[in-house]
């Protein structure tokens, strides 16, 4: 529960990405700044604010679709990115679909000239994230530029492989032949055949053999001979399987780590593109709608759909894969990084994923609510209460030194409070009290301390006290209080030289006799 992020997730920073702010690209080929951090709750909320509490169905989806459209840009479908801030294919995917635990935001990038190659990137329909060496669907037999771990998420055994065809595809979750397709790849050229909720990288095996335009489901029989078990050539894993569903129909059922992914960016394409529109320059956007049993549907555009919305599904399956597979911290970043820098929209389904029942099941829904977090209900008055998470970091090397008697300054840091609840995991404490070795220490007070000392956070939320990670603070002497010290102990040696030698000689032999015995003791 990233593009936690996730996301998030997420959120007012990100653990993953340290909460870097707003930073400029130098590559003409980029956008003029990328912004990695995570949405703050208020912004979030605020994004919604048109919308009312136990609003649901077509009342809710055609709100949702103006708020959906209202800051949309195209995205260029090769590049990924927005539409005429790219040239470089594949640019937006490595950026949103980039492993963050695995490839962590690095000093070089805070420029926001971000990595598009030796990255990991999350790819649909295989268990493990990819390693791109040089690029993706690099033909060259001659390197090996792809590596995956056959036991994720243990990453103690790496494999590399070398492969020289086309391993990846732009994935249309929601499948573009059901009312966003038409001759000579029109698709390209449209709002909903670019949208970047809607693309994800994938494997080709998975894509072109196994999901096709078939609706997603789950396989009633993976054992019976007709269903088909789609592997990836590129790792060996299962990518899924193609059979039969419930209603009979033909379905593909995706990996377990996919379903919800999969939901969500069907949810969001049925709830941005509700209702027809012509947005101009040939550019119209369709009608969709979700359903059960449905089967897979010849080639629509646009035009078709404006009284007959193309209808997918299994809308059931999705509803319940949407409940099993929770919002991840990859989904939310991915969301934001999407929102802040790409498409400029948002998925609600990753922010509010109990909204999916208002807008598809209303007649079973009470209606939305704008709760960012799992709780009680008098329904399930048992239920777990979540686990928190509190991390503190340093926003740079600077922020860990201090001297000897300067002000302590709290805004150095960048403090997340991670919760295990399922519909946004980053949450604001009501406390935090900082604390440098034993002691309380507050934002002005001054370091007394000297040398190396463990600096940590303590936060309060629901009546708990949530220790955070250890720093190591470092206390010196400035170069000042140097000078300072030595010219102290060079006065004070001095007087005492003075003083000594305008003694008498008799004295002065006592003084020296009395250093010598006490030096002898010694």
């Amino acid at each position: 529960m990233i593009l936690t992020l996730l996301t998030a997730f997420s959120l007012s920073s990100t653990p993953i990405l340290g909460g870097f702010n707003s930073t400029s690209f130098n590559a003409s080929n980029k956008a003029s700044t990328i912004n990695y951090d995570f949405l703050e709750q208020e912004e979030i909320l605020n994004y919604y604010s048109t919308l009312e509490e136990g609003q649901k169905g077509d009342e809710l989806l055609d709100d949702l679709q103006a708020i959906l459209s209202e800051n949309q840009v195209k995205v260029n479908y090769t590049t990924g990115f927005t539409q005429g801030k790219g040239s470089k294919s594949w640019l937006g995917y490595y950026l949103y679909e980039r492993n963050w635990d695995l490839s962590p935001l690095e000093e070089s990038e805070k420029n926001g000239d971000y990595k598009t190659s030796d990255v990991w990137l999350n790819v649909m329909y295989v268990n493990s994230p990819i390693y791109i060496e040089t690029s993706i669907n690099n033909k060259s037999t001659s390197e090996i530029n792809y590596k995956f771990y056959p036991n994720y998420p243990d990453t103690s055994e790496i494999k590399e492989v070398a492969y020289n065809k086309y391993t990846f595809d732009r994935e249309h979750v929601f499948p573009k032949s059901y009312g966003f397709n038409g001759a000579d790849d029109k698709y390209k050229d449209l709002t909903a055949g670019c949208d970047a909720h809607n693309l994800h990288i994938a494997t080709s095996e998975g894509n072109q053999q196994g999901h096709d335009n078939y609706p997603y489901g789950n396989v009633v029989d993976k054992e019976d001979e007709s269903t088909e078990v789609i592997k990836s050539q590129l790792t060996g894993d299962i990518s899924g399987y193609l059979g039969k569903g419930k209603n009979g129909n033909k379905v593909f059922e995706p990996l377990d780590k996919d379903k919800g992914d999969i939901a969500r960016s069907i949810f969001y394409m049925a709830a941005r593109y509700h209702n027809y529109e012509d947005l101009g320059n040939g550019d119209e956007t369709p009608a969709l709608a979700l359903g059960n049993n449905v089967d897979r549907t010849s080639t629509k555009e646009p035009s078709e759909t404006k009284n007959n919305p193309g209808v997918y599904g299994e809308l059931d399956d999705l509803l319940a894969w949407n409940k099993e597979d929770p919002v991840t911290e990859f989904e939310r970043q991915r969301n934001d990084l999407i929102y802040n820098n790409v498409q400029y929209n948002r998925n609600p389904f990753v922010d509010f994923p109990s909204w999916a029942d208002a807008c598809f099941d209303a007649e079973n829904s009470n209606g939305i609510t704008f709760d960012m977090t799992d709780k009680p209900t008098e329904e399930n008055p048992d239920e777990e209460k979540p686990v928190y998470t509190f991390k503190l970091e340093a926003k740079n090397e600077e922020a860990l030194s201090y001297h000897y008697y300067d002000k302590f300054d709290s805004t150095k840091f960048v403090t997340t409070l991670e919760s295990s609840a399922k519909a946004r995991d980053l949450v604001v404490p009501s406390e935090i009290t900082y604390y440098l070795g034993e002691n309380e220490i507050k934002n002005g007070d001054m370091i007394t301390t000297f040398g190396s000392k463990e600096f940590y956070a303590v936060a309060k939320i629901d009546g708990q006290e949530i220790k955070s990670n250890t720093l190591t603070l470092s206390v010196t002497f400035s170069t000042m209080q140097i000078i300072i010290g030595l010219a102290i102990i060079l006065g004070i040696i001095i007087i005492f030289l003075i003083i000594f030698f305008s003694l008498s000689k008799t004295k002065k032999k006592k003084m020296i006799n009395k250093i010598k015995k006490g030096v002898k003791k010694k």
